[in-house]
């Protein structure tokens, strides 16, 4: 059984509306978890977001990297269907995954608080990650492979999706969604490695009676951005009896609001929460692998 820190819980969630930070080690500040990205001969740090369908860059790195402009298009974020501009990347790297001619939607440095980019499942597809959010080991983008538990180690929890397409340019499908208990109720997860704090819609507030959650020194409201730098409002809410792969979390601090993203994914009326990291920290070790649609939780 896991309770969540509650200092740590108030500190996530006041990282949410703070400026732009810097990313470090393995993770950034507000704890998501970043690997190194070689773009057009240039080394960035990027996060690693399972709930992106595009690949995003800081709007300030365009010009210094020479990215050729390629059109527009439409990205279904936290707030909305926002029109983007694309941009075309000669080259980009990073562990296993090396790409040429990449596209990526350009993004608002504070958006992404304060990181060069994100790599979501666009590019992300394929591949292994290996994502460690706690200690200074790190995740990495590695090569799909069978991960069989051995006699001597203790069975993990595995949640079997639809893994997205492989083949570069092709339209990103199959989020990486599990079954949790929230309360006794059941509820859909979407886990989602860019977001340093889990957000939940009104039917698992009101399915989990989810309270607001007063943060000392903040305002009632708080806002959640888009890459865009685009904002929604959010209400800031404790979750007790969370379960997910075998954990147990009480007094889990999350944000609440009516966001476009469930709306999209056909989630508007079903519990449910968007899985950030604050949750998958509880685990030792997350293992996705998009190429054969796994996912191991190690605890």
């Amino acid at each position: 059984m896991v309770a969540a820190h509650r200092r740590a819980v108030l500190g996530g969630l006041a990282a949410v509306v703070a400026g732009p930070v810097l990313a470090q080690d393995a993770q950034d500040r507000v704890g998501r978890s970043t690997v190194p990205v070689r773009l057009n001969g240039q080394d960035l740090v990027f996060a690693v977001d399972t709930a992106a369908t595009a690949s995003v860059i800081a709007s300030d790195l365009v010009g210094p990297l020479d990215l050729a402009p390629a059109g527009s298009a439409v990205m279904h974020t936290i707030v909305g269907a926002e029109a983007v501009a694309l941009v075309t990347a000669r080259s980009l790297a990073s562990g296993a995954l090396a790409r040429t001619g990449v596209r990526l939607a350009v993004g608002d440095r504070r958006g992404l608080i304060g990181l060069d980019g994100l790599l979501g499942l666009d590019l992300l597809a394929g591949q292994r990650i290996d994502l460690r959010l706690r200690g200074r080991r790190g995740t990495s983008i590695g090569r799909s492979r069978l991960d069989d538990d051995t006699f001597l180690q203790a069975q993990r929890p595995r949640v079997s999706f639809s893994p997205p397409p492989a083949p570069a340019g092709a339209p990103a499908r199959g989020l990486i969604t599990l079954q949790m208990v929230v309360r006794g109720r059941p509820a859909t997860g979407v886990v989602d490695t860019g977001a340093a704090v889990s957000l939940i819609n009104p039917a698992l507030a009101e399915a989990a009676q989810a309270r607001p959650l007063a943060l000392r020194g903040a305002a009632d409201g708080q806002a959640v951005q888009s890459p865009t730098g685009a904002s929604v409002a959010a209400l800031p809410m404790s979750v007790n009896a969370v379960r997910m792969g075998g954990m147990l979390m009480d007094r889990l601090g999350v944000l609440m609001g009516d966001f476009h993203i469930f709306r999209h994914l056909g989630l508007a009326d079903a519990p449910a929460m968007l899985v950030g990291v604050d949750v998958l920290g509880v685990f030792g070790r997350v293992i996705i692998d998009l190429d054969r649609g796994e996912l191991i939780l190690e605890i």
